[in-house]
C-alpha cells in the first residue's frame, strides 16, 4: 500500500477527472486506509467480491464494476454498482435494458481498441448505433466510453488508440446530454490517458501493491 503514490496521482489529476482505486483482490484494511484519506470511488471486477466488500464497508462508497459481465449476474451488478464500465457486447447491453430496475443504471460502452483477442469491446460502428438508438430519457443511462489499450505496444501506438476513444467521446458528448465520462488509463499508462482527455482513470497496483 502506498499512500505516497496515491497522493502523487491525486496531484496529477484535475477537478474534472476522477480516480477509481481498483481494489479487486485487496484486503478490506487497505480499502479502509484509503477511505480514511477521503477516497470514495473503488473498482471491483468480480460481483461476489463486490457484494462482500459493500456489505462491510461504509455505505457512501461509490462502487465501479470493471470486470467482464456475465448476463445472469446483471441485475445484481446494477444493484451494487454506481457505474458499470465494461458493457462490451451488444448482448450485454440488451440484457441490461431488459432488467427490471428501480434505480438509475449508469454504464459505459467499452470500445475495442486494436486486435488483441483477450480484449473485449464494441466496434465504433456498433457503439455509435447503440447510442443513436438508445432511449436517453430512460433509467438506463449511457454515460460514455471505456477503453483498454492493447498490451505490448509502443507509447505512440497507445496514444493513437486513446485518441480514437477521445474523438469518439467528444463526438458523442456534443450530441447527447448524459454523456460525460471517458474512462481510460491504468497504473502503467494513466499519465498518457490524462493527456489524451480521460475523465476517469482506473489505478490498482500502483496504489495498493500486488493483489493477494
Amino acid at each position: 500500500m502506498s499512500l505516497i503514490n496515491y497522493h502523487k496521482i491525486k496531484k496529477e489529476i484535475t477537478n474534472q477527472q476522477k480516480l477509481i482505486a481498483v481494489s479487486k483482490g485487496q484486503d478490506i484494511s487497505k480499502i479502509k486506509m484509503l477511505y480514511d484519506q477521503g477516497h470514495r470511488d473503488f473498482g471491483e471486477n468480480y460481483l461476489q467480491e463486490l457484494i462482500k466488500k459493500s456489505e462491510v464497508l461504509p455505505a457512501d462508497i461509490h462502487w465501479h464494476f470493471l470486470g467482464k459481465i456475465q448476463t445472469n449476474k446483471i441485475k445484481n451488478i446494477i444493484q451494487f454498482s454506481s457505474l458499470i464500465h465494461s458493457v462490451s457486447r451488444k448482448k450485454v447491453y440488451q440484457k441490461i435494458l431488459n432488467t427490471h430496475v428501480k434505480k438509475q443504471c449508469n454504464f459505459l460502452l467499452q470500445l475495442k481498441l486494436g486486435n488483441e483477442d483477450s480484449k473485449d469491446g464494441l466496434s465504433t460502428e456498433e457503439l455509435l448505433k447503440i447510442v443513436e438508438d438508445h432511449d436517453h430519457e430512460s433509467l438506463f443511462c449511457i454515460r460514455g466510453i471505456m477503453g483498454i489499450a492493447e498490451n505490448n505496444i509502443s507509447e505512440k501506438e497507445k496514444n493513437n488508440q486513446f485518441q480514437i476513444c477521445k474523438e469518439l467521446f467528444l463526438q458523442l458528448k456534443e450530441n447527447y446530454k448524459n454523456i460525460d465520462t471517458l474512462s481510460l488509463g491504468m497504473s502503467s499508462d494513466y499519465s498518457l490517458a490524462i493527456s489524451c482527455g480521460s475523465t476517469m482513470v482506473r489505478i490498482g497496483t500502483k496504489i495498493f501493491g500486488e493483489r493477494k
